[in-house]
């Protein structure tokens, strides 16, 4: 039988009442990914017959087990011991957006690995294939009129030149939304209110992640049918989606003109055939 374990808020912690910082930074992301890639995944994985489980008591020799983890270097005993009684063990490795360990070991006690966040090292690995960090749960696309009522948006952490280039170039295009918070996932816009505002929107630039260039925005903006501009840093996109239509820039200013100008036929064509 085929068996899904979702793991990220479960932390492998000697002392969970005496939580060191890094500890209590894995627990918060685990149940972050936990609560807002849920939807995504379960999407992914809707053509899979799957039972739901809780934990590793769950299981029964010669399962295959699903196992969807984060802060992954910390549970090597964990999967061991799941590598002794399923017959095959997958992976899907949410976070890690650093890349910052060196996760080869742990890989090899899987049958085939699905992780976001990819970089050179997993591009062409056969043992490993690059999964899209996707949209948080709960956005999707509302009713809406004919025409949208922003021309772009940007709701999210102003950190790094690029993101305040966006603001600033952008500044005099109206009607816009703008949100800006001071931390990530603090004082956001719940899910709901994001998607109808992302409904009413035409443009929505993406620019790169704190670390990585992938981020939430741009399969949030391609859930609710916006056009994304993304930055053509890397060329990470060609590579994540080969062919892909995004709007491709160096700099933001060079769209400036597109966003003001483009007429209804124009954005149609481009993002709601």
């Amino acid at each position: 039988m085929i068996k899904l374990l979702w793991n990220t808020q479960n932390q492998n912690i000697s002392n969970p009442n005496n939580l060191s910082y890094q500890d209590s930074v894995d627990y918060n992301w685990g149940v972050y990914h936990k609560n807002n890639s849920d939807k995504w995944i379960l999407n992914i994985l809707k053509k899979v017959q799957f039972k739901l489980i809780k934990n590793e008591q769950d299981l029964e020799n010669e399962d295959t087990l699903i196992i969807v983890d984060s802060a992954i270097e910390k549970k090597k005993e964990l999967y061991l011991k799941l590598k002794l009684i399923c017959s095959k063990l997958f992976l899907i490795h949410l976070g890690d957006e650093t890349g910052a360990f060196d996760l080869t070991k742990i890989y090899n006690n899987f049958s085939f690995v699905w992780r976001s966040f990819c970089s050179n090292r997993f591009f062409n690995n056969k043992k490993v294939s690059c999964l899209p960090i996707g949209y948080k749960s709960g956005v999707c696309l509302k009713k809406q009129e004919n025409v949208r009522k922003y021309k772009w948006a940007f709701i999210g952490t102003p950190h790094k030149s690029s993101r305040h280039d966006i603001l600033f170039q952008f500044s005099s295009i109206k009607p816009s939304f703008c949100h800006k918070t001071n931390k990530f996932n603090e004082k956001i816009i719940d899910t709901n209110r994001m998607s109808e505002i992302l409904s009413s929107t035409e443009f929505v630039p993406c620019p790169n992640g704190f670390f990585h260039p992938e981020t939430y925005r741009l399969y949030e903006a391609l859930e609710c049918e916006c056009i994304p501009i993304v930055e053509n840093a890397f060329r990470y996109y060609e590579r994540l989606f080969p062919n892909n239509p995004f709007i491709k820039v160096d700099k933001w200013i060079e769209v400036k003109s597109m966003i003001k100008e483009w007429d209804r036929e124009q954005i149609k064509k481009k993002g709601r055939v």
